[in-house]
């Protein structure tokens, strides 16, 4: 058994745990991983030649998981203006201007590209009610955990023709069908348990499926996202915390631009 295999059945029954657990257990993990996540990213940025304020940033990850453990969705904007203000402030009084224009929006990008999805998660576990809620998130994780174990076995299997050959040349267009087959199979899986268990007796098989394609084509996309900001920097991994895995950005990866999606497409759709 290959490290990345044997990490991630460590990490599966660990990570299901703090989601049962729910409320302040899920809040503190999001909130350690969230912070890990956006200091890798803010390296990357700087190992690309830009100077983004990760202190900043930070504070912008803390104010999120603040406000989503709260359940205060409205907040957001106010998160990303407070971001925009100190960040301008302190390029503009400290460093006299220089290059404000694209560490401003680094560090504003870091923040929301982290934070965002840290409160989405924590407002999705108790969307609709402790059990709905429980279910929705279980649904996205493991679907974006099915996209990447297909894409990544059936890429090496069969994948011959390069999906993004100038981001990530080991992915192919074979694994990315694979990926989103498996996911989607996936979801539609733990939709027929949530409603056996009566999670969401409403939930119908095609926003199941919806939502499972959904999942796992923007898991991919953030795979890709991600494989895009380490090819700027010139480095393999984002860091070094799961042996076979790489950093927490590399972990989290298809899970920043799927999560909000999720939360959102529950929120306007099936609430």
């Amino acid at each position: 058994m290959n490290q990345r295999v044997s990490s991630a059945l460590m990490a599966v029954p660990l990570a299901l745990l703090v989601i049962i657990l729910g409320r302040a257990y899920l809040a503190a993990t999001l909130l350690v991983f969230g912070i890990l996540a956006v200091r890798e990213f803010y390296n990357l940025a700087q190992f690309s030649g830009y100077g983004p304020m990760d202190q900043v940033g930070v504070l912008g990850v803390i104010a999120f998981v603040a406000f989503g453990y709260l359940g205060m969705q409205q907040t957001v904007g106010l998160v990303v203006t407070g971001i925009v203000i100190l960040s301008l402030t302190w390029h503009t009084l400290v460093f006299g201007g220089q290059n404000s224009i694209a560490n401003s929006a680094i560090t504003l990008l870091g923040a929301v590209y982290v934070g965002l999805p840290m409160a989405a998660a924590l407002m999705l576990r108790y969307t609709g009610g402790e059990q709905a809620g429980f279910g929705y998130l279980l649904m996205a994780i493991l679907t974006v955990w099915a996209t990447d174990t297909g894409a990544y076995y059936g890429g090496k299997a069969l994948g011959k023709r390069k999906l993004a050959p100038r981001v990530s040349p080991n992915k192919t267009c074979e694994g990315a069908i694979i990926g989103l087959a498996c996911g989607v199979v996936t979801g539609v899986i733990v939709r027929w348990l949530g409603a056996a268990l009566l999670w969401w007796p409403h939930l119908s098989l095609s926003h199941s499926l919806v939502l499972a394609v959904i999942t796992s084509l923007s898991g991919q996309m953030g795979d890709l996202a991600e494989s895009a900001f380490k090819r700027s920097a010139e480095v393999k991994d984002s860091g070094v915390f799961m042996p076979g895995h790489g950093g927490v950005l590399d972990r989290l990866d298809s899970l920043l631009l799927a999560i909000p999606l999720v939360y959102y497409y529950v929120r306007l759709f099936l609430s």
